[in-house]
């Protein structure tokens, strides 16, 4: 059974070792960070996007647009990639501390004691990028499914189906990003819970922020 539960946390978040075997290099952060921008950017309706900045303009605007969704899309990836990651990685780096000043005052946990894998920001930021590896293709089978098949007159079971499908696409990322930054941290067995509980929520909140003010105010510089 634990060896079914390893291969399938191996499957759904990848293996441990991948999350130790990150480095600081920048130049796969930045292709990292220009990936999120053209994901944010032109996900989940590629069609509806490109249908708004070039059809039906003329040619000065299409030149213009063409130009300025490069930037946003650039502005996009750097801002998500950074506001998510580097409070992560302030908070986990204090949580460290005071792992290590806990365990050397009354000794619980210290059984699971590890000294860290040398955690930088960099390396939170490839987790962060790292997770939509898998997400992106599921979040987008799930948005076809919501386009398809649910109208305003569906019934509250598809609704409701709908939610729960949102809900565990972000526990599954939020999962993902426990898994790296326990790997990178090495927190013992009582500081790995607060984990998640810190992913989850700063990346649902700030989730919202980014989708329903950042994204908008972009999208203004178009024409």
């Amino acid at each position: 059974m634990d060896k079914l539960k390893k291969k399938l946390m191996n499957i759904l978040a990848y293996p441990i070792s991948l999350y130790e075997k990150l480095t600081d290099r920048k130049a796969t952060l930045i292709a990292g960070i220009v990936l999120i921008g053209v994901i944010d950017f032109l996900l989940p309706d590629v069609k509806f996007i490109i249908k708004e900045l070039f059809t039906d303009k003329s040619v000065p605007d299409i030149v213009y647009n063409a130009g300025m969704a490069v930037l946003v899309l650039l502005l996009l990836g750097f801002v998500d990639v950074i506001c998510i990651s580097v409070p992560l990685f302030d908070i986990f780096r204090y949580l460290k501390r005071k792992e290590i000043q806990f365990v050397s005052t009354t000794g619980i946990g210290k059984e699971d004691e590890q000294p860290p894998l040398r955690p930088s920001v960099i390396k939170v930021m490839k987790i962060y990028i790292m997770s939509h590896f898998i997400i992106i293709p599921v979040s987008l089978a799930c948005n076809l499914w919501d386009t398809r098949f649910i109208t305003e007159d569906s019934s509250a079971l598809l609704v409701n189906l709908a939610l729960i499908f949102f809900m565990i696409i972000n526990i599954w990322a939020a999962a993902i990003m426990t898994r790296g930054l326990n790997a990178i941290f090495r927190f013992n067995m009582l500081f790995r819970r607060l984990t998640f509980i810190i992913v989850f929520t700063w990346n649902f909140l700030f989730g919202m922020v980014f989708d329903v003010m950042i994204k908008n105010w972009l999208m203004q510089l178009f024409r």
